[in-house]
């Protein structure tokens, strides 16, 4: 059994965090930050990438808008639950309670 089934390099590659920070064209400091969610391989304190490792990173820091989707006919994020009311929409329907009337001596005062 392959104990790294992600990786298909014929020759692992391994790359520091400032290799593979220049690679994928980010900040070392994006990396170390997330690395605990990050594909990477650790031998003691050291940390290294291989090709298909940066290409997971790359995949899963990708963004792509939903018109894009749309015109190449690939799922987007599946809908809300219908019936479930938002906090977003709960919160917005709040509006102040009216403030109290002014006395006439207070308004005079």
């Amino acid at each position: 059994m392959n104990a790294r089934p992600h990786c298909r390099c014929d020759t692992v590659r391994n790359y520091s965090y400032d290799e593979a920070a220049e690679k994928l064209r980010c900040k070392r400091r994006f990396l170390e930050d997330r690395i605990s969610d990050l594909p990477h391989q650790k031998r003691g304190e050291s940390v290294s990438f291989c090709e298909c490792e940066l290409a997971l990173i790359q995949i899963k820091t990708s963004r792509v808008p939903a018109w894009v989707l749309e015109l190449t006919d690939q799922p987007g994020p599946a809908p809300a639950p219908t019936g479930a009311t938002p906090a977003v929409t709960a919160l917005a329907s709040i509006r102040p309670s009216r403030g109290r009337k002014r006395s006439a001596v207070a308004a005079t005062g």
